[in-house]
């Protein structure tokens, strides 16, 4: 009896062991799909998760992500990557986006959102999801500069004004900080030049000319215009009529 024991003592330890190989194994080989789709669906939300564990992001991320949607549909984290991942050289689809919102309601799935829609030019719909990422995010400078942004193309100046002025302040902070890395200095360049068509466009003249100063310290004069993608400024008198 006594070498029966050691047997079945031997299979309670090993069997744990072989069921961890056997989840490592399935999410590692897509040749074992079909045997995987059979497993209950624990295992299965399992399998998917180690999916994603091992797949990157970008262009290369998109089978490992359809492989991991197709063992656990629901899945939050494939949803938020399909949603920030550039495929295509596109940005996502808003439905994309809608569907990680429903499964995971962060603030970066609510800019993912934001993105999609501005893209689209849909900038009333961008300004109102980057709006739901602030509030997700309080005080954050990124969000807060997105949604500014879309709020000057949507047409709400006063809005972009407010969001744009708090950014500004953030990023003035944090780009004062030794350990700055750099990148919050080109945000800053960025909040400024937007804040100075934002001013503009609220008949507040005075204030555009001296947050544009701030932007281009070595420039005798200033002056800031949207352009189709971005804002252009330019060391030149503004124009004699310009459209408030």
């Amino acid at each position: 009896m006594r070498p029966v024991l050691w047997g079945l003592l031997g299979l309670i330890v090993c069997l744990p062991l072989a069921f961890v190989l056997l989840i490592v194994i399935a999410a590692k080989y897509p040749a074992m799909d079909a045997f995987t789709m059979k497993l209950p669906a624990d295992i299965q939300t399992t399998v998917s998760d180690l999916i994603l564990q091992k797949t990157g992001y970008g262009k290369d991320a998109a089978k490992g992500i359809d492989r991991a949607l197709k063992f656990d549909p629901e899945n939050a984290d494939a949803w938020t990557r399909r949603c920030h991942n550039n495929f295509d050289g596109t940005t996502s689809d808003p439905a994309t986006c809608r569907k990680a919102i429903s499964l995971q309601p962060s603030a970066w799935n609510f800019n993912g959102l934001g993105v999609a829609q501005e893209k689209a030019k849909d900038f009333c719909a961008a300004e109102d999801s980057y709006t739901s990422a602030i509030r997700a995010a309080q005080n954050d400078a990124y969000y807060l500069r997105n949604m500014a942004r879309a709020a000057l193309r949507c047409g709400h100046t006063a809005s972009s004004v407010a969001g744009f002025e708090v950014a500004e302040g953030l990023d003035a902070k944090a780009a004062a900080d030794p350990g700055d890395d750099g990148d919050t200095k080109d945000d800053l360049l960025a909040d400024r030049e937007y804040l100075a068509v934002a001013y503009d466009r609220t008949s507040q003249p005075a204030k555009a000319a001296a947050i544009c100063a701030k932007a281009h310290a070595g420039w005798k004069t200033c002056h800031c215009d949207l352009t189709d993608t971005a804002v252009k400024c330019a060391e030149a008198p503004p124009p004699s009529a310009h459209k408030k």
